[in-house]
């Protein structure tokens, strides 16, 4: 009875299998496949290519293509998780899967290496070494590099934000054949005023692989009281025997003296002011003792104090023009002299006393004055000695009224024409990087045997030649 039962059983359930089986192999559903894998990564600026899914509705023996939708996207500009979910639907029934892309960095640093030869210093210090480290995102790995010795080699790493490592080695040698450097505070030449007291400004020392500052022999001495060119030797060596030396030259000079003029005499010479650099100019004429020859417009009226503290200071206070405007003061003789008679009155006034020296706009040479009145410049100059009056013109120009604005440049231009009798310098108190030549200019001067003075009507003219 137990047998039969069992085998009953058996064959109901075999029956209920079959049936399942043969539901599974004709039920339609939608089929919704993956093309290629379901998990990529994607280097960062690279092109991502959709694999796409296969789509479908049947069962094993047949099976429709459907249409499918795709929602999201793959953003290769960008590091991140990019998820791509696919949707099919038909006949009421629908389906997901889902794609994760990964956009990665997997580029490693570009590590250049410019040095040929590589070295150490005998204490282990790295030296200076030209290198160079660029990565596609996070730019110049420069002073990211990391540079260690492993026993016998060299050995460069650099790493990326993401962890993208680039290493080299390279053999190496102990040994320091560079010389130390010697940098000097201060100036290479200083100047010292007789009876002031010399400050040792000292040096900076700089070596690939020792610390010297404190080991540095200076030599030389200066004396303050008596004037003259004196030598400061600095001297520095290196744990391997590299040596430097710098030299410093102090110039010890007297201030300038109220004598007659000499045959060495700089007459300096500004023109267009008084302006905002004027008082600034004064302060240094007075600190060396040095006079000199302003001739005075009223282009800058606020500054017109300048023109008394000028007189007050025992500058010579000279005429160049009231308006420093050619096309009035040079189209006539009338003109001419009545904007001179404007500015010889501002000067009474603010000085107490009348000044019989000159200078034309421009010189006694411009051809500008052509442009308004031909032969003007000739009447003019006879007409101004008729007068009482002296002109001056010059014969070292600084080339600061539009040559050139480097400082350096003006002083070298005034500096290398100095004349062995007499020089009239035009240079213009209105012209910051001028006025910051002074100084050098009478330096250069008082240490070379040249006095300075102002301009008086016994003072020799340097006159032009006259082209108008």
């Amino acid at each position: 009875m137990n047998k039969k039962r069992l085998m009953i059983l058996s064959i109901i359930l075999g029956v209920i299998l079959l049936i399942c089986i043969l539901v599974l192999f004709f039920k339609k559903d939608i089929k919704l496949e993956l093309i290629g894998k379901a998990n990529m990564s994607i280097d960062i600026n690279d092109t991502y290519k959709e694999p796409k899914v296969k789509a479908c509705y049947g069962n094993i023996f047949s099976c429709k293509k459907i249409e499918y939708t795709t929602k999201g996207i793959v953003d290769t500009t960008k590091i991140g998780t990019y998820k791509l979910r696919y949707k099919a639907t038909y006949n009421k029934k629908s389906k997901e899967i889902t794609r994760v892309v990964k956009v990665v960095d997997k580029k490693n640093p570009e590590l250049t290496i410019n040095t040929k030869e590589f070295t150490i210093c005998p204490s282990g210090k790295l030296k200076n070494y030209d290198y160079k480290a660029e990565d596609n995102l996070d730019g110049d790995l420069t002073d990211k590099v990391d540079i260690k010795v492993d026993y016998d080699k060299l050995v460069f790493t650099v790493q990326d934000k993401a962890n993208n490592v680039t290493k080299k080695t390279f053999s190496y040698k102990k040994e320091d054949l560079e010389a130390p450097s010697i940098t000097l505070n201060g100036n290479k030449t200083e100047y010292i005023l007789v009876g002031n007291s010399y400050i040792e400004d000292g040096v900076t020392v700089n070596d690939n692989c020792d610390d010297l500052t404190d080991k540095v022999k200076i030599s030389g001495s200066v004396d303050t009281n008596n004037p003259g060119t004196y030598t400061i030797t600095y001297e520095v060596e290196d744990e391997s025997g590299n040596k430097a030396q710098e030299t410093r030259t102090v110039i010890v000079y007297n201030k300038n003296i109220d004598v007659e003029p000499s045959s060495k005499t700089i007459y300096l010479t500004f023109d267009d002011g008084p302006g905002p650099h004027t008082a600034r100019l004064l302060d240094v004429l007075k600190k060396y003792n040095v006079k000199a020859t302003f001739f005075v417009t009223n282009q800058y009226p606020a500054y017109e104090n300048m023109i008394t503290r000028e007189a007050e200071e025992g500058h010579a206070v000279a005429i160049h023009t009231y308006t420093h405007n050619y096309s009035y003061v040079y189209s006539s003789v009338d003109n001419y002299f009545a904007d001179l008679n404007n500015m010889q009155d501002k000067i009474k006034r603010l000085t107490g006393k009348e000044t019989k020296l000159v200078r034309f706009p421009g010189g006694s040479s411009n051809t500008i004055s052509r442009n308004y009145c031909s032969g003007i410049m000739s009447t003019l100059a006879n007409e101004l000695e008729v007068r009482g009056y002296k002109y001056f013109d010059w014969n070292v120009v600084s080339g600061d009224a539009g040559e050139t604005k480097s400082t350096s440049q003006i002083i070298s231009n005034v500096t290398s024409n100095l004349r062995s009798s007499y020089t009239i310098v035009l240079q213009h108190d209105v012209k910051s990087y001028s006025v910051d030549a002074v100084e050098a200019i009478i330096q250069y001067g008082l240490t070379h045997g040249y006095n300075f003075a102002p301009l008086d009507v016994t003072s020799p003219g340097a006159h032009q030649r006259i082209n108008n």
